[in-house]
């Protein structure tokens, strides 16, 4: 008896020891794996601290973001009927639909607050930087930061509904500078760490090259205000504010969660419906798993790998979403990095198709104003001497051809086949909504030609 409990206990300590051993190795491969990927960060020259990103604290008298609050405040202290104007002109369906309007939008849209508002928002732009939070390190300034920026990109909304009010007027010149205040505006918060603020800023630097060609459709832009625009344009053509804000992301929202204690990690892994009953005991389990010390630290390496790899398909060249949903692939079992960086791949597309109308918008305003000096449109692109007008989807020269009394300017596009110019369908025609196509300015465009008709 006391022999077979002496082989008992020998074979649990061998168990015990074998289990110590594989556990060692395997804290010790993903370590290995956590130090390589902070030296690959390193040796791309990624920033390593926080320091290196979160801004020294600016006085009030330079920060715009402090002007931007007083035009909100302004804009909900007046009322139309029982809401705030800042409420009638932020609620959806947008009046940036620039030939839409809902009862009380007109009324809401010409108070005189609306032009007192947008004078502080101009104002605003002249100032040397905009910082709405004064400590991003701390994880509840992040949350209020992105309250305030919330309540910020509501504000760009108004801005295109005050240039649909001066268009149906008939102000044209008050338009085309509120076109360029728009642009003005919406650049500045190019230093907001958040990256959703960055996403946003892409989704409005889109949809405002399509409403400049809208308006070069109905009045023709003068040299001088062509020359601004072009300035502002232009300092749109930077993927830094998208790679600062991976950055801040990897730092100040990332970083944190791997460094947790368990309880606080579960809590963020649980979310707000954690499961009862049978399910709980397999939730528990699937937790554990989760934060097995050895799958985390190898799952915390996914993450910073991934965040190298979001700054490299930045950085360019373009690729299409298959080999974007491979260069970011990341083991199934890397649930934090999965939970932190859900939409990656999306985000990256978005930067290239922002892109790719910044270039046609700035192309197409070159012609025109070669046209309006020369008579003719160029038979190439390279007569107008504009640097940077490349297909970001190639790499090379945008195509071009004069066609008629007007042009066509395109890039291939995500498929990156040269379609002759073909645009996108309309979402409505089912028949055609596969159909390949290309990002595409025609100038003039002949769906505004046949709304006139």
């Amino acid at each position: 008896m006391q022999r077979r409990s002496k082989r008992i206990l020998t074979g649990l300590g061998i168990f015990v020891v074998v289990l110590a051993a594989i556990y060692a190795l395997l804290l010790m491969h993903a370590t290995g794996e956590l130090r390589r990927a902070y030296a690959a960060l390193a040796t791309e020259g990624r920033p390593m601290r926080t320091a290196e990103i979160v801004p020294t604290k600016i006085p009030d008298s330079d920060n715009a973001a402090v002007l931007y609050r007083r035009a909100i405040l302004m804009l909900k202290s007046q009322s139309v009927g029982d809401k705030s104007v800042f409420d009638w002109l932020t609620a959806p369906p947008l009046l940036g639909q620039r030939n839409a309007s809902r009862q009380g939008d007109e009324e809401a849209i010409g108070q005189d607050v609306v032009a007192k508002a947008l004078a502080l928002i101009e104002e605003g732009t002249r100032r040397p930087a905009c910082q709405f939070d004064k400590n991003l390190g701390d994880s509840p300034s992040l949350v209020l930061a992105n309250q305030q920026m919330t309540e910020v990109e509501e504000l760009t909304r108004i801005i295109p509904a005050r240039i649909g009010w001066e268009i149906r007027a008939g102000h044209w010149d008050k338009a085309w500078d509120l076109q360029l205040l728009e642009l003005k505006f919406v650049d500045s918060l190019r230093c907001d760490l958040l990256f959703s603020s960055q996403e946003s800023r892409l989704v409005k630097l889109w949809a405002m090259c399509r409403a400049i060609r809208d308006l070069h459709e109905s009045a023709p832009l003068d040299a001088s205000r062509y020359q601004a625009l072009e300035g502002l344009l232009r300092g749109f053509d930077n993927p830094d504010p998208l790679v600062r804000a991976v950055d801040a992301e990897r730092l100040l929202v990332g970083e944190p969660v791997f460094n947790l204690p368990r309880s606080e990690l579960e809590r963020v892994l649980s979310g707000k419906d954690t499961p009862g009953g049978p399910l709980k005991a397999i939730h528990r389990l699937s937790l554990t798993m989760t934060t097995f010390k050895p799958r985390l630290v190898a799952d915390h390496a996914a993450y910073l790998n991934l965040a190298r790899r979001r700054v490299q398909l930045l950085q360019g060249p373009y690729r299409d979403p298959q080999e974007i949903r491979a260069f970011l692939h990341s083991p199934s079992w890397s649930v934090l990095t999965h939970k932190l960086a859900r939409d990656a791949g999306n985000d990256t597309e978005w930067y290239w198709r922002a892109l790719a109308a910044l270039h046609l918008t700035r192309a197409g305003l070159a012609l025109l104003q070669y046209q309006q000096a020369h008579g003719t449109f160029p038979e190439t692109l390279a007569a107008l001497g504009v640097e940077g007008l490349t297909d970001p989807y190639t790499g090379e020269a945008l195509l071009y051809r004069p066609a008629g009394e007007g042009f066509v300017v395109y890039s291939v596009g995500q498929d990156r086949q040269d379609n002759g110019g073909a645009p996108r369908a309309k979402w409505e025609d089912t028949r055609r909504r596969h159909d390949p196509y290309d990002e595409v300015w025609r100038f003039p465009n002949p769906e505004n030609r046949d709304e006139q008709k």
